[in-house]
């Protein structure tokens, strides 16, 4: 007959797993620490690249260098990697088969076209941000109206283009109406490229921010025809701003 015999735990062998267990756990924890910091890391880094592609540091149609751009920003390459996601779903970097990612080229005609739609996606968003206007929200739009009008005065193009996309950020929040804003925000990181370093003339931002003005009065006198229409308007004129910039 054999017997089965159950084997207790000397106190020597319970101090030992004891032990490796103990030292297993911080490099569990490192993991997981590691993992957490990993989307905060890619979010970081997304928008630096973002940044390095505005300022043309990074050219339209420059491919993007995993290993060149980890060293630069010193991290690892699986948070530059991720980033390059990120940058691809927000139409701003675009995948080559078989050649990696490279940031997005704009033919003219999908510049005019993202514009077209840009102008009936933003009358949209006016007029729905006029039928839910509250105080608050009032007093948000006549406070962005006075940063812009600050950034004209002192000829801040940088300033006044990130306070241009803030506004009309908020008009497409004030929408309520989250596909128009999703919408919205794909057609102007299409833009970005030629948009941004035209913002750099005090006139053409006093008259920008005029625009926005008139706009922010019509909501606020609870005309949705005219906020709609003015919103239009201010769009399709950003569009022949930039099209005489480019011409010259």
């Amino acid at each position: 007959m054999t017997e089965h015999i159950e084997k207790k735990a000397t106190p020597r062998g319970a101090a030992r797993a004891s032990k490796a267990s103990a030292t297993a756990q911080p490099a569990d924890g490192a993991a997981a620490v590691a993992e957490a910091k990993t989307p905060l890391l890619a979010a970081t880094a997304a928008e630096e690249i973002k940044r390095l592609i505005y300022a043309g540091d990074i050219a339209p149609g420059a491919r993007l260098n995993e290993a060149a751009l980890a060293q630069q920003m010193g991290i690892s390459r699986g948070p530059i990697r991720e980033a390059i996601r990120i940058l691809a779903g927000s139409g701003l970097v675009t995948a080559v088969p078989h050649r990696g990612m490279f940031v997005r080229q704009m033919s003219m005609r999908d510049m005019l076209e993202s514009y077209d739609l840009r102008a009936l996606i933003f009358g949209f968003a006016a007029r729905r941000a006029t039928e839910h206007l509250s105080p608050e929200r009032e007093a948000d739009l006549d406070s962005q109206l006075a940063a812009m009008e600050a950034a004209t005065v002192i000829s801040d193009g940088s300033a006044y283009y990130e306070l241009n996309l803030r506004f009309h950020d908020t008009i497409l929040a004030y929408s309520n109406n989250r596909h128009a804003a999703r919408a919205y925000t794909e057609y102007v990181n299409e833009l970005h490229l030629f948009r941004r370093k035209f913002f750099n003339y005090t006139a053409k931002m006093h008259r920008s921010n005029q625009e926005h003005r008139a706009m922010v009065d019509a909501i606020k006198a609870g005309n949705v025809v005219l906020a709609g229409e003015l919103a239009e308007q201010h769009v399709l004129a950003g569009k022949q701003r930039l099209l005489a910039d480019l011409a010259d």
